[in-house]
C-alpha cells in the first residue's frame, strides 16, 4: 500500500500534469510547484494585460534553466528523447504529455521552444552505433534521429504553432559516468553533439524554423561545455537564458516579450 508521502507525491504530480508542467523528482514537486503555479499565473496575467507573448518551453531536464524566468513557462517531460517524441508508447509518454501541453497554449499569441536531443546525443546515438557493430555511420544514425525529431517539429507547424528549437549543449569534457553501456568517450560525445547540432540547424533552416545555436556561446575552444555556462557536467545553467531570449526576440519581431 502506498505511503502517505507517496500518495501526496502522486496527488501533487497529478496537479502538475493538469497544469501543464511535470517534475518527476519529489523535491521539485513539493518545493517548486506552489511557487511555479503562482509564477505561471503572473505570466498569463501579464500577457493578457500588456499584450505580451509567452514562450512555452517544452523539453526534458534541459528546460530547467528557464524556470522562474520571464517570459518562459516550463513544460517538463522527464527522460524524453528527440527520437521518440512522436512515438505513441515511449517510456516517458512524451507524445501524450506533449499533446496535453498543447491544449493549453495560445497559438495566436505564444511561441513554442523545444528543448530535446541531448539525451540522444549523450547516450543513444553511440549506443546504436555500437549495437550495429559500427557498420552504420554516426552521421546516418544522427540523421535518423533528427528526422524523427523533425516529424514532431513539422506537425507542430502544421497545427499553427510558432516553433523554435533549442540546440543541444556541448558535451562535458570529462567522461560521463552512466549505468548504461556504450556511452562513448568525451571526444566521441563531443563529435556526436556537433554533428547533431549541425544536422538539426540544417533541418530548421530548410523548414523555416528558428534554430537557437547555444553551442556557439556555451562551448570552449575545444568544443566542450564551458565552465561559464555549465550548471553541472550535463546541463547548461541560467546564464544561457538571456542569449536564448535575445534570439527569440530577434526571430519574432512582431511580438512583445
Amino acid at each position: 500500500m502506498p505511503s502517505l508521502i507517496q500518495r501526496r507525491d502522486s496527488w501533487l504530480r497529478k496537479g502538475l500534469e493538469n497544469s501543464g508542467s511535470i517534475y518527476f523528482f519529489y523535491r521539485d514537486v513539493l518545493f517548486k510547484y506552489p511557487f511555479l503555479r503562482l509564477f505561471n499565473v503572473y505570466l498569463v496575467g501579464r500577457a493578457k494585460l500588456l499584450g505580451t507573448s509567452i514562450v512555452n518551453v517544452i523539453g526534458d531536464s534541459h528546460a530547467m534553466p528557464f524556470v522562474f524566468k520571464t517570459p518562459f513557462i516550463i513544460h517538463h517531460i522527464s527522460q524524453a528523447t528527440a527520437y521518440n517524441l512522436n512515438k505513441e508508447d515511449s517510456f516517458s509518454r512524451s507524445k501524450q504529455h506533449l499533446d496535453s501541453f498543447l491544449q493549453r497554449i495560445n497559438r495566436q499569441r505564444d511561441v513554442l521552444l523545444l528543448v530535446f536531443g541531448e539525451i540522444d546525443a549523450r547516450v543513444h546515438i553511440y549506443r546504436q552505433y555500437y549495437k550495429k557493430n559500427k557498420s552504420v555511420s554516426i552521421e546516418r544514425i544522427v540523421q535518423a534521429t533528427v528526422g524523427k525529431y523533425g516529424e514532431t517539429i513539422k506537425k507542430l507547424q502544421d497545427l499553427g504553432f510558432d516553433v523554435c528549437v533549442h540546440g543541444i549543449p556541448p558535451a562535458a569534457r570529462k567522461n560521463y559516468t552512466s549505468s548504461l553501456p556504450f556511452t562513448g568517450s568525451a571526444q566521441e560525445r563531443s563529435q556526436i553533439s556537433s554533428i547533431f547540432n549541425r544536422q538539426l540547424r540544417n533541418f530548421c533552416h530548410d523548414n523555416a524554423v528558428t534554430y537557437i545555436d547555444v553551442q556557439t556561446v556555451s562551448a570552449d575552444d575545444e568544443g566542450f561545455i564551458s565552465d561559464t555556462y555549465a550548471a553541472d557536467d550535463v546541463h547548461l545553467g541560467s546564464k544561457i537564458v538571456p542569449f536564448v531570449r535575445e534570439k527569440i526576440t530577434e526571430a519574432f519581431r512582431d511580438r512583445r516579450f
